[in-house]
């Protein structure tokens, strides 16, 4: 190893580019046969409009993770990379684009023109996507890439669609849908998004008919009174139960509509009286199904009052609700108006408020997929991590709703279903067909609308792998990579995407599209806030990626993924998390001009190891099986906290400065042997963190190892041989004496030069004598010039001040040192935190719940912090009456 080609200061610019490359260029994403089966992932496509959000980067980095874990595990990996067409969001940008440079309207060209400048504006935006991904670092196999209108995609989509239609499961009908007046479309509910705005609450009298009585009814909409079709109250009510059967008339027309009785109506919610207007809200279309209500439908598509509101026609929402009252306060129907604030949907593209129409739609009945569905993950053929996420699959899939699954564009998968001019044939055709199957005319149309995006998103892990076309099935080795191993995606989505993909998946080929699905938490900022243009907290992670380094980045949002709900992200984590990374890239500069000469992947003598040396491998097999199983698990979190703790607190602050003197002395043979187990462990440490910080480690491999890329390495097992748990016990005793007398040191104010006295009593003979071995290192790294080793039995020393683990108590000589008084504050203030501990550890014991439910070896372990607590604490106690 050349010294000088180690750079002193980090560059994870330079690095991550040309790691990158290597990386493309030898293939090194792509499956290979491994000593394991095949493990594939699928990538959630983001949006080609788009520019990846931390939300993303979280996603893909924990796939990332998953995928070179499993590669190094000797598996035959494949991640598949693919991008959405977005048709919604695409359709708009490309409109505005043209609007904005030509001052042209789609309709001004028309539907094959306009959608040729989408294709175009695709092809120039698809390669940015796919830069920012390669950003991050991502291992997927490029020549997979998918987008969702390729050809194999659109032909699994005319496939399941055809299919579906000739089961008689996809029909068309009216029914309401959520319309976005801008767009001019049905919305699916995933692209709603609710906002919190202030409103009021209008109420309105309705005069019943042949009665002076009156109902008073409350109303954030007034302006859809003109589609009411009832008015609804609980027949539990004894205010209004004896209307039910009666008729009100209909303020500001000459209408009347029936008074119907629904439990619908909250009895202690509002005025207990309910107008009814099925056109135009979810609930109340329910309530009109069961009481056979007429719709009326008071909008135009662009959002405007057509006839069936004479008084207010032409008019847009805003203005209709404000003619409305008007109108009201004229007739002295309105009795009051309240303050409100209301959740109000808008469309996620448009920022339109949505409005609920009924509408002529194309649906999917899904009863038999759902249960099918719930099935699957009722039997564990699909697992959620964590598990309690079953429950929002299941509170939709168990209570299905038809899908609405057209929409009212230009951009997506056109609707296969075609007309005949002549005959008026319907039908639906996986080809473009060239006449009519019933009376062979020439002449027919194909349906305008698109599918909804999630149509073809639910059939992404057959698609992706070359279904429905069998050559293609075959050159992508559907039958190693299907079903796929593991979803990762965000809790959001659960109905929209991943139930989805289970309906699917099941219906065409009896299988679940993966075994298992994580779902991960929403990326906040760091008081906890949704990230979003409106609150400016946005946090763009190439941005961050370029000021702090990928494998920052990576290892922040790896260290916050777990089961929690939420990360809140602080930019002073990836920071800290930057220093660490140079924590280790500076740990293997100090050692490489030691490790000229070595080239170890084992130790040549294990039973000549020390004690030092011996805790080290041992911890290393701790680590080893930690992280491992925390990945397993999807618990990036642990596996994270444990790298981090392994290698910044034992290998770099502890093995590495307890190697110094040896490294520098003239024995050899003692530096040749630790030497070894540096350079093992060091390597070790590489492929551990490998898939989390792959660039950094690739990097410092690239040295130790010139004949194999670290990404194609085995990732390490634990070694029998390597087990130490006596020399673990004793050398943690150590460092955790050293740091509490460090901590004394520096509560004293004492400088690194000045020397101090210990006195040190344990009943345990083997820690006594390892103590006794460590003088050395007593004095290099907590300046003891003087110790002795005492039973506990023996006569406290006074005038001193006591730190204690379970098993040792240190008197530090404090005469002449520091001010008593100001040490027994010390003292009683640490037996108070450890009072806390320890009443909390007893409260865990003394609870029912925990004792009848916790497993035995959760128990034990809290039992044993409460053991070690009470030792500590008398040993602290001793100590503070020790000062009087």
């Amino acid at each position: 190893m050349e010294e000088s080609t180690i750079e002193k200061i980090y560059n994870p610019k330079d690095v991550e580019k040309k790691w990158y490359q290597k990386w493309k260029d030898q293939k090194c994403f792509t499956p290979r046969q491994g000593d394991q089966p095949a493990f594939s992932l699928i990538m959630p496509p983001p949006n080609v409009t788009g520019r990846l959000h931390m939300g993303h980067a979280l996603d893909n980095i924990c796939q990332d993770i998953l995928i070179r874990y499993k590669r190094m595990k000797g598996f035959r990996t494949l991640w598949i990379p693919g991008v959405d067409h977005a048709g919604i969001a695409t359709q708009s940008v490309v409109e505005k684009k043209l609007y904005k440079e030509q001052k042209i309207k789609r309709n001004d060209i028309g539907r094959d023109e306009f959608l040729k400048h989408v294709w175009q504006w695709k092809e120039e935006h698809m390669h940015e996507i796919i830069q920012q991904l390669e950003q991050l670092g991502v291992s997927c196999d490029w020549d997979y890439l998918t987008f969702t209108m390729d050809s194999i995609p659109n032909k699994a989509v005319r496939k399941f669609f055809v299919d579906l239609y000739n089961q008689g499961l996809i029909y068309q009908a009216e029914k309401i849908i959520n319309w976005d007046t801008t767009l001019q479309s049905a919305i699916s509910d995933a692209e709603v998004e609710s906002k919190e705005v202030k409103g009021k609450f209008y109420y309105i009298q309705y005069q019943i008919e042949g009665s002076d009585d009156t109902l008073t009814i409350a109303t954030t909409r007034p302006e859809t009174l003109f589609g009411d079709t009832a008015v609804a109250v609980n027949p539990k009510d004894e205010r209004f139960s004896q209307y039910i059967g009666s008729y009100a008339i209909l303020p500001l027309t000459d209408r009347k509509i029936p008074i119907i009785g629904d439990e619908y109506v909250e009895l202690e919610l509002g005025t207990g009286c309910l107008k009814v207007t099925p056109g135009h809200d979810f609930n109340d279309f329910e309530i009109g199904k069961r009481h056979q209500l007429p719709i009326i439908n008071i909008l135009n598509k662009d959002g405007t009052f057509n006839e069936n509101a004479a008084a207010i026609q032409g008019l847009n929402v805003q203005q209709g609700r404000k003619k409305t009252i008007e109108l009201l306060e004229e007739k002295k129907l309105l009795i009051k108006v309240e303050d409100r604030l209301q959740m109000v949907g808008h469309g996620e593209r448009s920022d339109s408020i949505i409005e609920p129409m009924v509408s002529q739609q194309w649906f999917l009945n899904v009863s038999d997929m759902a249960n099918k569905a719930v099935k699957a993950v009722e039997n564990s053929d699909m697992k959620f991590f964590p598990k309690g996420w079953e429950n929002t699959y299941f509170s939709w899939l168990r209570e299905p709703k038809d899908w609405c699954i057209s929409r009212q564009l230009w951009w997506g998968h056109q609707i296969p279903i075609y007309q005949c001019q002549s005959c008026q044939h319907q039908w639906a055709s996986e080809q473009d067909p060239s006449a009519c199957p019933n009376c062979q005319a020439s002449e027919f149309t194909q349906d305008p609308d698109v599918l909804d995006t999630w149509f073809s998103s639910a059939l992404w892990p057959l698609s992706t792998l070359g279904w429905p076309d069998q050559e293609t099935m075959k050159q992508k080795d559907f039958e190693s990579f299907f079903p796929t191993h593991t979803l990762v995606t965000g809790f959001d989505i659960i109905f929209f995407w991943v139930a989805r993909m289970m309906m699917s998946s099941l219906s065409i080929t009896n299988q679940v599209p993966f075994k298992h699905t994580y779902i991960h938490g929403i990326v906040r900022d760091k008081q906890g806030r949704k990230m979003s243009k409106s609150l400016g907290n946005g946090i763009d992670p190439l941005e961050t990626i370029d000021q702090y380094g990928c494998d920052a980045v990576r290892f922040t949002l790896a260290a916050g993924a777990g089961y929690n709900r939420g990360l809140n992200l602080d930019p002073a984590k990836i920071e800290g998390y930057r220093n660490f990374v140079n924590k280790l890239w500076n740990a293997f500069r100090f050692l490489s001009p030691h490790l000229k000469n070595t080239d170890s992947n084992q130790i040549e003598n294990i039973t000549s190891l020390n004690s030092e040396e011996k805790w080290i491998l041992e911890e290393l097999n701790q680590v080893i099986e930690q992280v491992s199983h925390s990945i397993e698990d999807y618990r990036f979190d642990d596996a994270s906290s444990a790298l981090y703790r392994f290698i910044y607190d034992q290998y770099c602050s502890w093995f590495i400065e307890l190697s110094k003197p040896i490294l520098f002395s003239d024995d050899d043979k003692a530096k040749g042997q630790r030497l070894q187990v540096l350079t093992l462990v060091l390597k070790d440490i590489l492929k551990l963190i490998h898939p989390i910080t792959p660039f950094v480690s690739e990097e410092i491999y690239s040295h130790l190892s010139k004949n194999q890329m670290l990404i194609s390495e085995k990732y390490p097992e634990v070694r029998a041989e390597f087990n130490f748990p006596d020399d673990r016990f004793k050398m943690n005793q150590l460092i955790e004496m050293v740091t509490q007398i460090r901590n004394l040191r520096a509560s004293l104010n004492l400088k690194p030069k000045d020397e101090i006295k210990a006195q040190f009593f344990t009943d345990n003979q083997e820690v006594a004598q390892f103590f006794y071995q460590q003088k050395i290192a007593l004095k290099d790294l907590a300046g003891i010039v003087a110790a002795t080793i005492s039973s506990k039995a023996s006569k406290r020393p006074g005038k001193s001040s006591a730190v204690a683990t379970d098993q040792v108590e240190a008197y530090v000589q404090l005469e002449g040192l520091i001010d008593l008084k100001k040490e027994q504050e010390r003292l009683q203030k640490k037996i108070d935190h450890l009072l806390k501990e320890q009443q909390k550890f007893q409260a865990k014991l003394d609870n029912p719940k925990f004792s009848e439910n916790a497993p035995e070896e959760v128990i034990n372990e809290v039992k044993e912090k409460l053991n070690h607590s009470t030792l500590k604490i008398n040993s602290l106690k001793a100590a503070l009456n020790n000062l009087d």
